[in-house]
Protein backbone atom coordinates (compact mmCIF):
# COMPACT_ATOMS: atom_id res chain seq x y z
CA UNK A 1 0.00 0.00 0.00
CA UNK A 2 1.38 3.35 -0.98
CA UNK A 3 0.77 6.55 0.95
CA UNK A 4 0.70 9.65 -1.20
CA UNK A 5 3.26 12.30 -0.32
CA UNK A 6 1.84 14.79 2.15
CA UNK A 7 -1.14 12.55 3.09
CA UNK A 8 -0.16 12.32 6.78
CA UNK A 9 0.51 16.05 6.86
CA UNK A 10 -2.95 16.83 5.58
CA UNK A 11 -4.72 14.39 7.90
CA UNK A 12 -7.17 16.23 10.13
CA UNK A 13 -6.90 13.65 12.93
CA UNK A 14 -3.12 14.03 13.05
CA UNK A 15 -3.36 17.77 13.46
CA UNK A 16 -6.10 17.42 16.05
CA UNK A 17 -3.74 15.22 18.07
CA UNK A 18 -0.88 17.70 17.60
CA UNK A 19 -3.00 20.63 18.77
CA UNK A 20 -4.25 18.62 21.77
CA UNK A 21 -0.70 17.73 22.82
CA UNK A 22 0.44 21.34 22.39
CA UNK A 23 -2.48 22.64 24.45
CA UNK A 24 -1.80 20.07 27.20
CA UNK A 25 1.85 21.11 27.38
CA UNK A 26 0.85 24.78 27.54
CA UNK A 27 -1.64 24.14 30.36
CA UNK A 28 0.97 22.14 32.26
CA UNK A 29 3.55 24.89 31.87
CA UNK A 30 1.06 27.52 33.07
CA UNK A 31 0.16 25.40 36.10
CA UNK A 32 3.84 24.98 37.00
CA UNK A 33 4.43 28.70 36.57
CA UNK A 34 1.42 29.51 38.78
CA UNK A 35 2.75 27.19 41.50
CA UNK A 36 6.20 28.78 41.41
CA UNK A 37 4.62 32.25 41.44
CA UNK A 38 2.50 31.38 44.48
CA UNK A 39 5.44 29.90 46.39
CA UNK A 40 7.77 32.77 45.52
CA UNK A 41 5.80 36.03 45.61
CA UNK A 42 7.49 38.71 43.53
CA UNK A 43 8.96 41.83 45.10
CA UNK A 44 9.11 44.85 42.81
CA UNK A 45 9.73 48.58 43.14
CA UNK A 46 8.13 50.69 40.42
CA UNK A 47 9.08 54.30 39.84
CA UNK A 48 8.14 56.93 37.29
CA UNK A 49 8.08 60.70 36.76
CA UNK A 50 4.53 61.91 37.22
CA UNK A 51 5.22 65.50 36.17
CA UNK A 52 8.13 67.72 35.17
CA UNK A 53 6.88 71.28 34.97
CA UNK A 54 8.84 74.50 34.30
CA UNK A 55 7.89 77.33 36.64
CA UNK A 56 8.64 80.01 34.05
CA UNK A 57 7.92 79.81 30.34
CA UNK A 58 9.90 81.51 27.60
CA UNK A 59 7.62 84.53 27.81
CA UNK A 60 9.04 85.33 31.25
CA UNK A 61 12.70 84.82 30.35
CA UNK A 62 14.72 87.93 31.12
CA UNK A 63 11.68 89.65 32.62
CA UNK A 64 10.83 90.88 36.09
CA UNK A 65 9.50 87.52 37.28
CA UNK A 66 12.00 85.29 39.08
CA UNK A 67 12.17 82.37 41.49
CA UNK A 68 14.52 82.53 44.48
CA UNK A 69 15.72 79.76 46.77
CA UNK A 70 17.65 80.60 49.97
CA UNK A 71 17.81 84.16 48.65
CA UNK A 72 19.45 83.24 45.34
CA UNK A 73 17.72 83.31 41.92
CA UNK A 74 17.02 79.93 40.34
CA UNK A 75 17.86 80.29 36.65
CA UNK A 76 15.72 77.47 35.25
CA UNK A 77 13.32 76.31 37.97
CA UNK A 78 11.26 73.16 37.53
CA UNK A 79 8.95 71.18 39.77
CA UNK A 80 9.43 67.42 39.39
CA UNK A 81 7.16 64.79 40.94
CA UNK A 82 8.84 61.41 41.31
CA UNK A 83 6.61 58.49 42.28
CA UNK A 84 7.93 55.31 43.91
CA UNK A 85 5.66 52.35 44.62
CA UNK A 86 5.95 48.86 46.01
CA UNK A 87 4.24 47.15 43.11
CA UNK A 88 4.99 43.62 44.27
CA UNK A 89 3.02 41.18 46.36
CA UNK A 90 5.07 41.39 49.57
CA UNK A 91 6.47 44.06 51.87
CA UNK A 92 10.00 45.33 51.30
CA UNK A 93 12.00 45.82 54.50
CA UNK A 94 14.92 48.10 55.30
CA UNK A 95 17.11 45.02 55.75
CA UNK A 96 16.78 44.25 52.04
CA UNK A 97 18.88 47.31 51.16
CA UNK A 98 22.34 45.77 50.63
CA UNK A 99 24.93 47.18 53.05
CA UNK A 100 22.41 49.83 54.08
CA UNK A 101 22.84 51.67 50.77
CA UNK A 102 20.14 53.99 49.48
CA UNK A 103 18.26 53.97 46.18
CA UNK A 104 19.62 56.84 44.09
CA UNK A 105 18.01 58.79 41.25
CA UNK A 106 19.77 61.22 38.93
CA UNK A 107 17.94 64.17 37.34
CA UNK A 108 20.89 65.50 35.27
CA UNK A 109 20.17 68.93 36.76
CA UNK A 110 20.83 70.52 40.15
CA UNK A 111 18.45 69.37 42.88
CA UNK A 112 17.72 72.43 45.01
CA UNK A 113 15.56 70.81 47.66
CA UNK A 114 12.74 68.38 48.41
CA UNK A 115 9.58 70.48 48.61
CA UNK A 116 7.17 67.77 49.71
CA UNK A 117 6.95 64.06 50.41
CA UNK A 118 3.67 62.18 50.72
CA UNK A 119 2.80 58.53 51.13
CA UNK A 120 -0.30 56.40 50.93
CA UNK A 121 -2.25 54.55 52.17
CA UNK A 122 -2.89 56.33 55.45
CA UNK A 123 -0.69 54.97 58.22
CA UNK A 124 2.26 54.04 56.00
CA UNK A 125 5.59 55.52 57.04
CA UNK A 126 7.28 57.87 54.54
CA UNK A 127 10.93 57.11 53.73
CA UNK A 128 13.76 59.48 54.55
CA UNK A 129 15.42 61.26 51.64
CA UNK A 130 18.79 62.88 51.10
CA UNK A 131 20.19 65.38 48.60
CA UNK A 132 23.51 67.18 48.39
CA UNK A 133 21.66 70.48 48.71
CA UNK A 134 22.56 73.82 47.24
CA UNK A 135 25.82 75.54 48.05
CA UNK A 136 25.83 79.33 47.80
CA UNK A 137 29.17 81.16 47.70
CA UNK A 138 29.27 84.86 46.80
CA UNK A 139 25.96 84.54 44.92
CA UNK A 140 27.35 81.58 42.97
CA UNK A 141 25.40 78.36 43.34
CA UNK A 142 26.39 74.75 42.95
CA UNK A 143 24.61 71.50 43.58
CA UNK A 144 24.38 67.83 42.76
CA UNK A 145 21.83 66.12 40.54
CA UNK A 146 20.89 63.18 42.76
CA UNK A 147 18.22 62.18 45.25
CA UNK A 148 18.53 59.27 47.66
CA UNK A 149 15.78 57.17 49.21
CA UNK A 150 17.15 55.79 52.47
CA UNK A 151 16.59 52.17 53.56
CA UNK A 152 13.01 51.88 54.76
CA UNK A 153 9.94 49.71 55.02
CA UNK A 154 7.79 49.85 51.90
CA UNK A 155 4.48 48.13 52.50
CA UNK A 156 2.79 46.18 49.75
CA UNK A 157 1.08 48.72 47.50
CA UNK A 158 2.60 51.71 49.31
CA UNK A 159 3.01 54.75 47.06
CA UNK A 160 5.48 57.57 47.77
CA UNK A 161 5.47 60.89 45.89
CA UNK A 162 8.55 63.12 46.17
CA UNK A 163 8.21 66.72 44.92
CA UNK A 164 11.49 68.47 44.14
CA UNK A 165 12.68 71.90 43.03
CA UNK A 166 15.14 71.41 40.17
CA UNK A 167 17.36 73.99 38.46
CA UNK A 168 17.97 72.94 34.86
CA UNK A 169 16.47 71.65 31.64
CA UNK A 170 14.15 68.67 31.53
CA UNK A 171 16.18 65.48 31.18
CA UNK A 172 15.34 61.79 31.54
CA UNK A 173 15.44 60.68 35.18
CA UNK A 174 17.59 57.60 35.81
CA UNK A 175 17.86 55.20 38.72
CA UNK A 176 21.63 55.04 39.16
CA UNK A 177 21.71 52.85 42.27
CA UNK A 178 19.28 50.08 43.18
CA UNK A 179 20.79 48.03 46.02
CA UNK A 180 17.73 45.98 46.97
CA UNK A 181 18.27 42.23 47.22
CA UNK A 182 15.80 39.93 45.39
CA UNK A 183 13.71 42.92 44.32
CA UNK A 184 13.01 43.86 40.71
CA UNK A 185 13.20 47.44 39.45
CA UNK A 186 10.69 48.76 36.90
CA UNK A 187 10.65 52.33 35.60
CA UNK A 188 6.93 52.14 34.79
CA UNK A 189 3.75 52.14 36.90
CA UNK A 190 2.62 48.72 38.21
CA UNK A 191 0.73 46.69 35.65
CA UNK A 192 1.92 48.66 32.63
CA UNK A 193 4.70 46.22 31.75
CA UNK A 194 2.50 43.15 32.26
CA UNK A 195 -0.22 44.67 30.07
CA UNK A 196 2.34 45.28 27.33
CA UNK A 197 3.45 41.65 27.51
CA UNK A 198 -0.15 40.45 27.43
CA UNK A 199 -0.91 42.58 24.38
CA UNK A 200 2.21 41.31 22.63
CA UNK A 201 1.20 37.70 23.32
CA UNK A 202 -2.36 38.32 22.17
CA UNK A 203 -1.08 39.60 18.84
CA UNK A 204 1.30 36.69 18.30
CA UNK A 205 0.35 34.09 15.70
CA UNK A 206 1.51 30.56 16.42
CA UNK A 207 1.75 28.54 13.22
CA UNK A 208 1.49 24.72 13.52
CA UNK A 209 1.46 23.15 10.09
CA UNK A 210 -1.57 24.42 8.20
CA UNK A 211 -3.21 25.75 11.40
CA UNK A 212 -2.82 29.11 13.12
CA UNK A 213 -3.34 29.53 16.84
CA UNK A 214 -3.85 33.07 18.01
CA UNK A 215 -4.60 36.06 15.83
Amino acid sequence: MEIAAGEWWESGSWWQLAVTITASLAVGALAAWATIRANNPKREVNWWVQSNTPLMGEQFAGGNLSVHFVGVPVANPRIVELVIQNGGRRDITAGMFHNGEAIQFDFEADVCTVLDLTTSPTGSVPPRTNTAGWTVTANETSGESWLEIKPCLLRRGQLVTVTLLIDGDEKPVRCTRFPLVDVEEASVPPGLRSRALTDAFANTVLQIGPFSIGR
